[in-house]
């Protein structure tokens, strides 16, 4: 791993608006050209949007062919970024909850959400692989939201030889009165925060991995009816050591964009986990619990 500058974005994102998403990708690339940043890093369904509504699948488009993934490509090309960026994908007329990875130009992959939570089951199909991205200056895994609560995965992007997990977010967070005081969203500003720090620092410390966080923020279902979909946005980093480097400067449900380097220096030669773990024997042992 080479030292790197990732540009880690929480925006704003509607269901109603995809195109108006896509600007908002935009000014982040500008951003992350004015930093000098390798990886643009923006949240779960950014794209197209998340809240339990049947719209959320209806934008789902193909990968890399749709129009906002075609345009991903062209934005990751002029910018000479690596963009990873959520957005409902469809293959064989099933829609999935993805994140999608373009670099320069060029398409790498995505990564499907594996374990879909709440209403999610009625819009997307799960995914069933763990994907790995390597360009060049660090390689990296994506585990989406929920997927963060099972350790399993983090595991096996450890095990995939990742510098980096990267961690995309549209987390919801309730019903919001009007009007929203500044102690409500400093409150749950800080749950959010308490909530991944109580996660990720054991995932970073126990695989020797950096862990970098986002949340889309604010309301994505201006517009419809009957639903309701508020999230409290932020951002969070962790290095291998299992401290906590980067946390929000925010405590109002807005925007934010920030660029941190990540030092290759800071993962730890011979880790002791790393090195002493046996993969073989625990999969053995695995077996033989799965099928007793």
């Amino acid at each position: 791993m080479n030292d790197i500058k990732i540009t880690v974005a929480t925006l704003k994102s509607i269901l109603r608006n995809p195109m108006e998403n896509l600007q908002r990708v935009k000014h982040a690339c500008e951003r992350a050209k004015q930093d000098s940043a390798r990886i643009l890093f923006l949240p779960e369904l950014m794209l197209t949007g998340h809240g339990g509504h049947p719209i959320m699948a209806e934008n789902a488009e193909a990968v890399p062919d749709g129009p906002l993934s075609s345009e991903i490509l062209k934005l990751s090309a002029a910018y000479e970024l690596c963009i990873c960026v959520g957005i409902a994908e469809r293959e064989h007329n099933i829609a999935y909850n993805s994140q999608i990875v373009m670099d320069k130009g060029q398409y790498l992959g995505l990564q499907r959400k594996i374990h879909l939570s709440g209403d999610e089951y009625c819009h997307f199909g799960a995914g069933e692989k763990v994907a790995v991205f390597d360009i060049g200056d660090i390689r990296f895994g994506i585990t989406i939201c929920y997927d963060n609560h099972f350790p399993e995965l983090a595991l096996i992007h450890a095990l995939n030889h990742v510098d980096l997990i990267l961690a995309p977010h549209a987390a919801r967070s309730g019903v919001w009165s009007a009007p929203i005081t500044r102690e409500f969203s400093m409150n749950l500003i800080k749950l959010q925060q308490e909530n991944w720090e109580k996660v990720h620092r054991a995932r970073a410390f126990d695989h020797n991995i950096f862990v970098l966080l986002n949340n889309v923020v604010g309301s994505a279902t201006e517009g419809l009816e009957n639903v309701v979909a508020n999230h409290a946005g932020t951002v969070m980093g962790v290095d291998p050591n299992g401290d906590v480097f980067l946390r929000t400067t925010k405590s109002d449900f807005e925007e934010e964009i920030v660029t941190v380097e990540l030092q290759g220096s800071r993962r730890k030669f011979n880790h002791n986990m790393t090195r002493n773990r046996k993969p073989h024997l625990f999969f053995k042992m695995l077996q033989e619990t799965l099928y007793k």
